[in-house]
Parts: structure tokens; sequence; C-alpha cells
């Protein structure tokens, strides 16, 4: 009988390929250029997600700073439309303007609304949170014999003198109410940050200053140091040497710094473009015009660069 199926017109099945495999399998030069242009596009994203991360704490700032003006409104309402002015310590000496987030405090809903995202200072114990914003000095009253003096305006003993009326700023707004600093932490959850007859006070008191170089207040007496810093870049074109108190010369935020304005706005701007200094004697004034070179320009100034200035008028 003859079989149904011929099995010798059937293929014998086909060995394994050596080859075939081969063919499927990356080689080396392939796996190098895929590697390559991961790395390339690596090397395209990575400075785009940096800068999203740096826009997104930069944002955060503004925000602090706009509840902190928020915060600095409800309290000058409360003070007959005067500006916070610092603490009024018992047996110390400070400058003007010094604790004035602890005056503020209670206003705030939350003291980490005081710190910047992108501020390296450490908040460390119950007596030290970091603050990342200085209050301008210009903003309290100087005694007669104290303005235009570069080196005591806005020191007061005993006796704080009060934060200047709303209706003495000609410009609020361009005339600097906050700006960045770092290196100072400070007991903002005690009233006057500790200062008053049997307080606790932290290393520092939140700073003051009106931009110069050496004149950033933050210590407990009447001293400044580098261990405070300016966080905005060297301010109206006012270069200063290496052991200054602007370390880094650069701005926190993409090479300039977050400002709230006397009038409540909040705006991103240069150092360079912000005028730093002593009151200035006229609206119009360019910066340097009188106090031997160390006044503000103007808040009404006409000069290009300046777009604000700690001067109040």
């Amino acid at each position: 009988m003859n079989d149904l199926h011929d099995s010798s017109t059937t293929a014998p099945a086909a060995p394994f390929s050596r080859r075939r495999y081969a063919d499927a399998a990356f080689t080396l030069i392939e796996l190098l250029i895929v590697i390559g242009i991961i790395a390339i596009l690596a090397a395209i994203l990575f400075p785009v997600f940096q800068s999203a991360r740096e826009k997104a704490r930069q944002t955060s700032c503004v925000s602090n700073e706009r509840q902190l003006g928020l915060a600095i409104a409800q309290y000058t309402q409360d003070s007959d439309e005067r500006f916070p002015n610092g603490v009024n310590p018992a047996a110390h000496h400070f400058w003007s303007g010094e604790g004035w987030a602890g005056q503020c405090a209670p206003y705030l809903k939350s003291v980490a609304t005081l710190r910047c995202p992108d501020d390296p200072t450490s908040s460390y114990g119950a007596q030290n949170f970091a603050v990342s914003y200085g209050y301008n000095i210009n903003l309290v009253t100087p005694s007669p014999a104290e303005e235009g003096d570069v080196d005591k305006s806005g020191w007061y003993e005993d006796v704080t003198p009060p934060g200047l009326l709303l209706a003495e700023l000609s410009a609020p707004a361009r005339s600097v109410m906050l700006f960045e600093v770092s290196g100072v932490t400070a007991n903002v959850a005690a009233h006057s940050e500790g200062a008053a007859a049997g307080g606790v006070m932290g290393k520092n008191l939140s700073a003051s200053g009106n931009g110069l170089d050496n004149r950033l207040y933050a210590h407990l007496d009447d001293s400044t140091g580098t261990d405070n810093r300016y966080a905005t870049g060297h301010l109206g074109g006012r270069l200063t040497g290496p052991t200054g108190q602007f370390q880094p010369a650069a701005g926190r935020h993409t090479m300039g710094a977050n400002y709230l304005l006397a009038d409540g706005h909040v705006r991103w701007i240069r150092g360079a473009n912000v005028s730093s200094g002593l009151v200035a004697t006229a609206a119009s004034d360019v910066q340097g015009a009188t106090a031997n070179g160390f006044s503000a320009a103007g808040a009404e100034t006409t000069q290009p660069s300046i777009v604000a200035t700690f001067s109040i008028r």
C-alpha cells in the first residue's frame, strides 16, 4: 500500500541560523550612535529643565514677596499709615528697620513666607528661621543729625524712630521696600524677635539696609559683616571688592533678584538697574548727586538705567 504522505517531498527543518541572529542584533557602532544621540538630547534638554525649575522657584519667591507686601500694608493701616520701623530693644543698639519681620509676622499665615526657595541659608532651632528679605532702612525716619551721613544714617540709641508715613513717598511704585538677602536667621516667631526685655533673640535680627556695601544690618549690635549678604547682585553699578557683602556678585534669580516696591507690586530687576544709597535730596536727582556720592537716585529720576531706587523721594 502506498503511503498517503510522501515524506520524500517534505523539506527538512531549517537549521538554526547564526547569521540570521547576527543580522537582528545591534552592532557596536549602532549602539554608540544611539548613546551619542541620547547624550546630545540630554545636553540640550537638561538646561531647559534646570531653567524651568529655577523659574518655578523664582515664581514662588515672587508669591512670598506679594504676601509680605500685604502683611506690611495691614501693619501700615493699623499704625496710622506708618511703615514698620524695626524693633525697640531693651539696652541694645540696633539699626532702624532691623526686626521688621517680627513686627509683621502676626499678619502672615506662616513664617515660611519669609524664606525664598533659592536661599541657601538653613533654619535651625526655634529661634533661628531663615529670613531671605531685607527692609529698606530709608523707610524709617532718620534723626536730623544723621540724615545724609553714610556712617550713621539709620542708627539710633534707646528709642526707635518712627516709620515714614505712606504719604511721604513721592513715587512708591519706584521705591524699594524689600530686597533679597542671604545668611540671615532670626527669631521671627517671638514678639520683637526676642529683643524686648526677657526675650530670646536668634543669631540675627531680620535685616535692613540701603543697598550700599557694609550697610546691610542684621547683627545684634551696630556692627556689620559678610556673614549677612545681599542676594541682588551689585546695585546701581556700584562695584565692590570680593570680600564685601555682595557675594556672589550676580543676583539670586537669573542674574537679577525680586523686589517688593512700596506700592505693593513685585518685579524682577537686574541689580545694575536699582539705585542704592541714602535718600536723595530731590526726587529728580541722579545717583550720587549728594552725600559725597552715596545718595541714591531720586524716585522720579530720568536717569536711563534706573528702574527702582532705595530713595523714598
